[in-house]
């Protein structure tokens, strides 16, 4: 007979791996029931990023996602989902960031593949990432300075009108 650990559970053992793993390391910890959620201020962000993955014990290899929410009042929110092939375990960071600054270092360093979602990330709800090797808009055009997933953002003036406007693009006259 197999005795099988809830999600859950294991979560939770991955928070107290990672807390034992790096504790020199101010975040703070939540379990749910898809993974455990360590959450990080922007100046430690780095630090903690380079440990997941450095660590033997941890070596999260598998960046799976950057999610940027806009919170309102909380300011904006990137949510990190990282898995560890070796170990078998996920985990996700959030890094919230205040109103005055909407600043996150770039992990494009670390994990290559974050260079797409930080663009997506800052052109979609307008978050900005330090050293980022390649700022550019990923789907709007250029010249836009909008980002259409802020809560603050209205979505019906002005409308992008997909290129048949006069004027300059995505602005009602």
């Amino acid at each position: 007979m197999t005795t099988e650990t809830s999600p859950a559970s294991k979560n939770t053992e991955t928070a107290e791996l990672i807390r034992t793993q790096l504790p020199d390391i101010p975040f703070e910890i939540s379990v749910t029931k898809t993974y455990a959620d360590l959450r990080v201020e922007p100046e430690n962000f780095l630090l903690l990023v380079d440990g997941l993955h450095k660590n033997d014990a941890l070596s999260f290899d598998l960046l799976r996602n950057i999610v940027a929410l806009d919170m309102g009042e909380e300011g904006l929110w990137a949510k990190y989902h990282f898995y560890s092939f070796i170990h078998g375990h996920g985990i996700q960071v959030t890094v919230p960031t205040k109103s005055i600054d909407l600043t996150i270092p770039s992990i494009t360093n670390i994990y290559p593949t974050a260079n797409w979602h930080e663009r997506e990330a800052a052109e979609m709800v307008g978050l900005k990432f330090q050293n980022h090797p390649d700022p550019r808009n990923l789907l709007l055009e250029e010249d836009l300075d909008i980002h259409p997933l802020r809560k603050e953002h209205p979505l019906q003036k002005p409308e992008i009108l997909q290129g048949i406007e006069e004027g300059p693009p995505g602005v009602e006259q």
